[in-house]
């Protein structure tokens, strides 16, 4: 019997790397997405597209419902960062209501992944390696940073993400200059990249990480666009698995990390699955394959070993002839969406 799974934020690239992996997942399913915007990529890469109000908008979880209600959903996958909050507000909810379960941790893993500070001082309370962290709001929090670690230092907004507004602080000036009563910056110390970047995807269920697969990566405008995998990289694994469980994800869960002092320092957890998602499975483990295995069908997941190789990404792209697109922007859903897909190599 198919299952109807549901894929928000059809427009990002979180969404679309779950809908890759949800296409290839070994069930019979009907595939829905969700996006406010009709040319959303990730549309055209299910049966059932659907535009839904922004997740900022009181809008949103109404809709939502009628969505699931309507087409008997099974499940929901969070495809957009901005939409954890609701969604994990409202996972008894949906549970309860319509038997939809919504793949997102409870509000406090969400609440500590959302918020760098709180990730540091989680680590801290844990006894994990972290990275000692001030916010800049306190003019003597960040003086005594500096008389403990000297520069550089590292400025981000606390609630940031893909390296979007970063600053490398190297003058006592320029740490003066982040100060700001109501600032939302967190000064950090500055983990050096001479080792490289890491990304680790965990999936935890029922309380045991089951699956995790750490690798280094390189970036390009804050995303990955380049993974490498081998021994040196997956000395970090069992590490990594015991901070997402003292962490109690339930499901996916992503960290990344730099290296200090010969361990791993995490410096961002993302509360769901992550950009590399798809990437892992070119290694080996197709993370949603694996959760929804366990949620819609209670299987016992047989996790293949993961391979060492490097993953280099690459760009295709789709047609959509205007008929169509037309036709979704007028009804605001289109039942078997049709495009035109062209991998990287146009050659046939």
């Amino acid at each position: 019997m198919d299952k109807n799974i549901l894929v928000t934020g059809a427009g990002a690239l979180l969404g679309q790397g779950i809908l890759r992996m949800l296409q290839i997942s070994n069930f019979p399913k009907k595939i829905y997405t969700a996006d406010p915007d009709p040319r959303s990529t990730g549309h055209w890469l299910g049966d059932f597209a659907i535009c839904i109000p922004k997740a900022v908008s009181a809008d949103y979880l109404p809709k939502l419902k009628e969505v699931v209600s309507t087409h008997k959903i099974d499940a929901i996958l969070v495809g957009t960062d901005t939409e954890l909050v609701k969604l994990s507000a409202a996972h008894d909810e949906f549970l309860q209501d319509f038997n939809c379960k919504i793949v997102v941790s409870n509000p406090k893993v969400i609440e500590i992944s959302n918020n760098k500070f709180l990730t540091a001082e989680f680590l801290k309370h844990n006894k994990f390696p972290y990275p000692i962290s001030k916010m800049a709001s306190s003019l003597a929090d960040l003086q005594e940073l500096e008389n403990l670690l000297g520069l550089p230092l590292f400025a981000k907004p606390v609630d940031g993400a893909r390296s979007i507004g970063l600053l490398k602080i190297n003058t006592h000036e320029e740490l003066l200059k982040v100060y700001n009563i109501n600032s939302n910056l967190v000064v950090q110390q500055y983990l050096p990249d001479d080792q490289g970047e890491f990304t680790s995807g965990c999936i935890v269920l029922d309380g045991k990480c089951i699956a995790v697969t750490t690798l280094r990566r390189d970036l390009r405008d804050g995303n990955t666009y380049r993974t490498y995998r081998d021994e040196s990289t997956a000395q970090y694994d069992n590490i990594i698995a015991k901070v997402a469980e003292q962490l109690k994800v339930d499901g996916p869960v992503n960290f990344q990390f730099r290296i200090l002092n010969n361990e791993p320092v995490i410096f961002e957890i993302n509360g769901r699955f992550s950009g590399t998602t798809p990437l892992r499975y070119f290694y080996g483990i197709n993370e949603v394959e694996v959760i929804l295995n366990h949620y819609l069908y209670q299987r016992q997941n047989s996790l293949p070993k993961v391979k060492n190789g490097i993953v280099m990404r690459a760009w295709s792209d789709i047609f959509i002839e205007n008929e169509e697109m037309d036709k979704f922007f007028g009804e605001r859903q289109l039942n078997n969406p049709k495009a035109t897909f062209y991998n990287f190599s146009l050659a046939k």
